[in-house]
């Protein structure tokens, strides 16, 4: 479909399935933090929030008549501001017991991540799905990502080399300070083409994990209905077709 008119269809689809839903009679200021995720949440030159996180709550916050605000901040800092009630909604996270503990996560999943293992083009390294054999290479992965539950209960005896950033993850596996460096496809992609090495570095199978991120809340009265709501009316977008149109714009995976 050409982008004007999944453009148009999208705007269409957007009409017709909020106003299936009736505003609630409280409309809320709600501030979404997050870090930069690629096609999920980022920020433009022209200093616009984009991806497929702030689409989502663009149109959960216009038919509920809410104010939302969106800000970017290291992923850290993010994470304790909706733990600690400065923020109402962290965008993207990904679900974990011990992050169930700090934050309210919505009913469904928004985006789905391939966590997989890159290695420098020409390189003879392989991967045969064990993580056991993971222990004697140099494993790079980012300092505070979550690479699901199998990886993160044998993390200690791997002894993976931490990268503070994605970015910094990459230049090491570049410049051979690391065997594989382990991330997502999407962030992974993205993080190449703008530093021009997508030639240099590939993916190797099979998959190491396969992770779903979501909207969490702040744990209070408030944000609880929040988080009631806006799972409520993110029904809406799913069953009538207008989440799969947003996600098909950002080239971002549905959860099934």
């Amino acid at each position: 479909m050409h982008m004007t008119l999944l453009k148009l269809a999208l705007s269409s689809l957007l009409f017709a399935s909020l106003n299936l839903v009736a505003p609630a009679s409280q409309a809320a200021r709600v501030l979404a933090v997050g870090t930069e995720f690629a096609s999920v949440f980022e920020r433009n030159a022209a200093g616009e929030y984009t991806g497929l996180g702030a689409d989502i709550l663009r149109a959960l916050a216009k038919q509920n008549g809410d104010d939302i605000r969106f800000e970017i901040y290291p992923w850290a800092r993010a994470q304790w501001m909706v733990e600690n009630e400065q923020a109402q909604i962290l965008i993207g996270p990904y679900r974990t017991t011990e992050r169930e503990g700090k934050f309210a996560f919505a009913k469904r999943a928004f985006y789905r991540d391939l966590i997989v293992l890159y290695v420098r083009k020409g390189s003879d390294l392989s991967w045969d799905g064990n993580y056991a054999s993971l222990h004697g290479p140099r494993l790079g992965v980012i300092n505070g990502w979550i690479y699901g539950a199998q990886f993160e209960s044998m993390r200690s005896g791997i002894k993976p080399v931490l990268a503070n950033t994605l970015t910094n993850g990459l230049n090491m596996l570049l410049a051979k300070r690391v065997d594989f460096l382990a991330t997502n496809i999407r962030n992974t992609e993205a993080a190449m083409k703008a530093m021009g090495i997508s030639n240099e570095l590939q993916m190797i199978e099979p998959l190491m994990d396969i992770q779903d991120g979501y909207l969490a809340y702040c744990k209070n009265a408030g944000c609880e209905q929040l988080r009631s709501r806006y799972d409520e009316l993110y029904e809406q977008l799913r069953t009538g077709g207008v989440l799969q149109l947003m996600a098909r714009k950002q080239g971002v995976r549905l959860p099934p």
